[in-house]
């Protein structure tokens, strides 16, 4: 049975190191979501040091990335040249189908759809994945 694709919105290098320690228990591997006013306000090279620096804690197959770029068109090219596994990027179709080419040419998904739960005030990660992951 395969489990369904969630993804975890946080704020923070720790809430991050929780999920992904957390989820191993149930064998899946977390998806973690920013926000689009997290990458405004810190830019691109936030993302990056921030997947380097679970990358050398966890190992790369541990985890992925989803970003949200809202209408920033410039910044979802940039994340698709940087490899994020996932990207949102809202706009007209033209526009949509030229970062569409560039994500494919760097083997990243587009504009999944994901189950997304805000885990940025959640105290207690252990029963909020094992709520969520108890009714599969």
């Amino acid at each position: 049975m395969q489990k369904k694709q969630i993804a975890f919105t946080i704020d923070t290098l720790q809430q991050a190191e929780s999920i992904i320690k957390e989820t191993k228990i149930y064998k899946i591997i977390p998806i973690i979501h920013f926000k689009s006013y997290i990458i405004a306000g810190f830019g691109s090279d936030f993302i990056i040091t921030f997947k380097n620096k679970l990358v050398s804690k966890f190992g790369r197959s541990r985890f992925k990335i989803f970003v949200d770029c809202g209408y920033n068109r410039s910044l979802g090219i940039n994340m698709a040249i940087l490899k994020i596994d996932y990207i949102k990027v809202l706009g007209n179709s033209i526009i949509i189908k030229k970062v569409k080419d560039i994500a494919n040419k760097n083997k990243v998904s587009l504009n999944p759809s994901f189950n997304i739960v805000d885990c940025r005030n959640i105290k207690n990660f252990k029963l909020k994945i094992q709520k969520i992951y108890a009714r599969d």
